[in-house]
């Protein structure tokens, strides 16, 4: 039996389908929803631009007997001969900041069968998203797997990002011309309930207790107050009662 589409939609009835983890949020489900514009969704959701910074790219061609071969760039020869028969391959890692603090980590394996879109990506440095516009394509989006924290298999390539449980997803976007499969691991979770305020502070501002509960860390300067009233409560409780023994 086939699966049931990802994104359908009928002349006046539009539907996502996917099996969510049961906790998760309306606005996790959006971002995990992008199809190729994670970047835009999460600069809606934060007011702010989302910058791309690359962490490492590694370039291959396909040889005639179906081995990768390392390829260094620049390499006009190459990206001019991009082709199905021949496509170039790039295992690479980005990390999507906002206002300098990464938000997630994207992790992709893109396979480029076309002059053009080899040129846009590994000359003009266009990031995935940025090239589907740039060539004005829609690509089809399968939605591979979604998971929450707890995936060690998944989410420890991006252990110890950010506070809180983390959310990820695995997908794949695709046109004639560029085949793309990426893992994302979102910094926190705590970045979809507090936005800019998680933005704004430390990594560890925010402890996680349940999916929409959370409360910040006590700070030293919380703590000595509380040790002074405590202290009070206890001085005015002897005051009034007087030393043990007495009636």
């Amino acid at each position: 039996m086939a699966s049931k589409p990802f994104y359908s939609f009928s002349p006046k009835t539009t539907t996502i389908s996917f099996s969510w983890p049961e906790e998760l949020t309306g606005l996790e489900r959006v971002a995990l929803s992008a199809q190729g514009d994670l970047q835009r969704v999460l600069s809606a959701f934060f007011a702010r631009p989302i910058v791309l910074a690359l962490i490492y790219s590694h370039t291959f061609t396909r040889s005639q007997d179906n081995t990768l071969v390392p390829l260094h760039l620049p390499n006009s020869s190459a990206v001019s001969s991009a082709s199905s028969e021949l496509p170039l391959v790039q295992h690479r890692q980005v990390h999507l900041q906002c206002s300098g603090k990464v938000v997630c980590t994207a992790t992709s394996t893109v396979k480029i069968s076309s002059p053009r879109c080899a040129h846009l990506f590994l000359e003009e440095k266009y990031g995935i998203g940025q090239l589907f516009s740039k060539i004005g394509a829609t690509p089809s989006f399968e939605l591979l797997g979604v998971g929450i924290g707890g995936q060690d298999d998944i989410v420890s390539v991006e252990k110890g990002l950010g506070g809180g449980s983390q959310l990820w997803r695995k997908y794949r976007l695709s046109i004639s011309e560029i085949e793309c499969e990426i893992l994302e691991v979102f910094a926190s979770r705590d970045m979809f309930v507090h936005g800019q305020s998680w933005l704004e502070g430390p990594d560890d501002q925010w402890v996680t207790t349940a999916p929409l509960r959370a409360f910040r860390r006590p700070t030293t300067n919380t703590l000595l107050w509380l040790a002074i009233l405590t202290l009070l409560t206890f001085e005015l409780y002897s005051y009034l009662t007087g030393p043990p023994g007495c009636v």
